[in-house]
């Protein structure tokens, strides 16, 4: 239990909370108030990009850094105003510290705005500082080869946060190995892993009327790389070879709303007629949080599709909240991938991009309910919040313990 003498006073740089609905904000959202009931009271910096979080914590709002698109393109310029704007914050969330008595730093990315701001206090007010890479930043495989000068600031700035830390916290292995393979062995002692959480209280009490149906979803985007086409095609084959059970399966399509990715709703619509899963597919519009965890509590199978690339650093926090949910989870991931070991672990079923037929003797085996899932209730609770909530404040209390 955290008494008052070693009480963890960190001040959160979040720059994305609640009531967004993105990735980091929801993460925080279930992080944040587990830290207060296990004893410690955050103060959150996050950006003012509209809306309250209803939160029993202190949240200061800060600007977020803009500048004229055709000023910014002249050498230099750009760099010069964004010192500038970092110096304005610094001394903002240096008052902050000041005033509520601040102990440690904790900045939770991304943006990566975050954690470069959190190596700035950590240099100029020498406490102790733990950041948080949800998703590689240099080494990040989506995004196109950078131009090398990019790439050279970029991996300046990954280098300054992580040797101005005193604990870096990354969400898998595989991510940790590939950004702390770049930097001194001792560095790497700084390395920590902690996994995205679900949190029990969040999941609604749902009930099914539409039982006479064999439920399927997926929730989220695609990419040109990660895309629902392997899927599609195996229900095709199960139908062709199966026309009765054509209408025992609704395949819902969750929140597939984007023109940044390559892969958009007119896609998914080709890709469902070219399949004739027309009577089979739902799109449904983008939901809130709360609203996707009761689509994954209706949900028969809830479907994983992974980036196809070799040694991916990704767990999407989606997955997490997946297995949360207590519904079956079917994965479709390179064999060397975090979302392959985590859903192997629990007991789920994995396939590989290139198994479209054992995909659909799987599926086919789960419609008619011949399949039966054993979770790993042990691994799973590793993932709670509360059990992951302990973790950081243990990393919290020995970088406090250094000081």
């Amino acid at each position: 239990m955290i008494t008052e003498k070693n009480k963890i006073r960190p001040l959160c740089l979040s720059f994305r909370t609640p009531p967004s609905n993105r990735p980091q904000a929801i993460l925080i959202s279930k992080m944040a108030p587990e830290w207060i009931a296990q004893g410690v009271n955050p103060i959150i910096v996050t950006y003012d990009a509209g809306g309250d979080w209803d939160i029993k914590a202190p949240v200061y709002k800060i600007s977020q850094f803009e500048i004229n698109k055709y000023l910014g393109k002249i050498p230099f310029v750009h760099g010069f105003f964004r010192n500038q704007y970092y110096k304005i914050i610094l001394t903002e969330a240096e008052e902050i510290i000041k005033k509520h008595n601040l102990n440690m730093i904790f900045s939770f990315s991304n943006p990566q705005e975050s954690n470069i701001i959190g190596a700035m206090l950590k240099k100029r007010l020498n406490i102790p500082f733990v950041s948080y890479f949800s998703d590689p930043w240099y080494d990040y495989p989506y995004d196109p080869p950078l131009r090398p000068w990019t790439a050279g600031k970029i991996l300046r700035q990954e280098r300054f946060v992580v040797k101005n830390s005193d604990k870096v916290v990354f969400v898998n292995n595989q991510a940790r190995e590939l950004i702390m393979k770049k930097f001194p062995l001792l560095w790497k002692e700084k390395a920590e892993v902690i996994p995205h959480c679900y949190d029990l209280k969040d999941y609604p009490e749902t009930k099914r009327d539409d039982k006479d149906k064999y439920i399927f979803s997926y929730i989220g985007i695609f990419y040109k790389d990660r895309n629902p086409e392997v899927f599609f095609m195996a229900f095709q084959k199960i139908f062709k070879e199966h026309a009765e059970l054509k209408n025992k399966v609704e395949i819902r399509i969750i929140g597939m709303s984007n023109n940044y990715t390559g892969y958009d709703i007119k896609d998914v619509e080709k890709a469902v007629n070219k399949y004739g899963l027309e009577e089979n597919v739902k799109l449904i519009p983008p939901v809130s949080y709360k609203e996707s965890l009761r689509y994954m509590k209706l949900s028969d199978c809830l479907i994983v599709l992974d980036l196809n690339i070799p040694q991916s650093p990704f767990l999407p926090s989606k997955v997490v909240d997946y297995a949360g949910s207590g519904s079956i989870i079917l994965g479709i991931t390179p064999e060397d991938s975090p979302a392959r070991d985590f859903l192997n672990n629990l007991g789920h079923k994995v396939f590989n991009y290139s198994q479209a037929d054992e995909l659909a003797v799987y599926l086919k085996k789960l419609i008619l309910g011949e399949i039966k899932i054993s979770v790993n209730q042990d691994f799973l609770k590793k993932y709670d919040v509360k059990n992951t909530t302990a973790k950081l404040m243990g990393i919290f209390k020995e970088v406090l313990g250094k000081k």
